[in-house]
């Protein structure tokens, strides 16, 4: 799965469960390219703008990760600038998951990691985020 996770961890640790982004962070890129397909004149501005926008979000869907080992919650996000949030589960106050309208059609919501001294940590776009926070909750409430 993660390059980074995989990468950092510790003697004794397994990744229990991962989310990787939605395919729906390119619909915007997808929409502004559709779009500057449909106008005549300056319909080659929109296309170059999606494009890039397209790139961008590829570049962002590649570059994040966020998984649940045995002993905490890594999420890496970031293209040239790297930002890790790695909190010890025994310091993680709990898991929400927001999801519009569309990501509940589409299955995609954006996962708030709280933790005791790094506040609340969003990593939107993620695949599936309700499973995710299930994961974690079995893991943080298990008896």
């Amino acid at each position: 799965m993660s390059n980074y996770v995989e990468r950092t961890l510790l003697p004794g640790e397994q990744i229990v469960a991962s989310a990787r982004p939605h395919w729906a962070i390119f619909v915007g890129p997808g929409l502004v390219v559709g779009f500057g397909l449909l106008v005549s004149k300056a319909g080659g501005i929109f296309i170059v703008a999606g494009i890039v926008w397209a790139i961008f979000r590829y570049l962002v869907f590649n570059g994040t990760e966020l998984a649940v080992t045995n002993k905490r919650v890594v999420a890496k996000s970031g293209i040239v600038r790297r930002n890790v949030v790695d909190v010890a589960l025994t310091k993680v106050e709990g898991i929400t998951y927001h999801q519009g309208i569309m990501g509940r059609m589409f299955g995609y919501g954006s996962i708030l990691v709280r933790g005791t001294g790094v506040g609340q940590v969003p990593i939107p776009f993620i695949a599936e985020p309700e499973l995710f926070k299930h994961e974690v909750g079995q893991l943080l409430y298990a008896s």
